[in-house]
């Protein structure tokens, strides 16, 4: 895909409109969003342009004027210009890191929960000493939406071409 030049050529391709309900709808959670990446900005670790992208999406369908400005801003305004600008695809490190960290953030609250809810207060080789509440339904759960997490990334988020 060719690379999008200006914000007007942007906004001509992906704002579009909906309904007035729906448009508000967007419009508020665009902006609960973008309060979440304004905190990404003080908080160490708190990620920014990762609530900013829903944002834009979400004022890309309920007004022109945000979505405007989502691409303009002097914090993440670059990184989501670059996004739409080519075809809403992603630098392949980005891609494998977006991956790893799914895989690493998986299986580390899988581990935790199972600790929590399945141990107990029971020793790790001995099932039947396991006296948690829960008989491994979450951490089961938590590794399988992380493996469509990484399936989804690995099928769907397009690699941008360099060149």
């Amino acid at each position: 895909m060719e690379r999008t030049a200006t914000i007007d050529e942007i906004v001509e391709r992906y704002c579009v409109s909906s309904n007035p309900f729906l448009s508000r709808l967007y419009l508020g959670l665009g902006f609960l969003f973008i309060g979440f990446a304004i905190i990404g900005l003080w908080v160490p670790g708190w990620p920014t342009v990762s609530w900013a992208v829903p944002a834009a999406f979400l004022f890309s369908y309920s007004s022109e004027r945000m979505f405007r400005w989502t691409l303009t801003n002097r914090f993440f305004g670059s990184a989501m210009f670059d996004y739409y600008a080519t075809g809403k695809t992603v630098p392949s490190h980005a891609k494998v890191a977006i991956i790893a960290l799914i895989a690493l953030m998986s299986a580390a609250s899988a581990a935790f929960v199972w600790k929590v809810s399945t141990l107990g207060e029971g020793e790790i080789f001995e099932p039947s000493s396991w006296n948690g509440a829960d008989p491994g339904y979450g951490a089961v759960t938590i590794i399988l939406v992380g493996l469509f997490g990484i399936f989804y990334v690995a099928t769907r988020v397009r690699i941008r071409e360099i060149g």
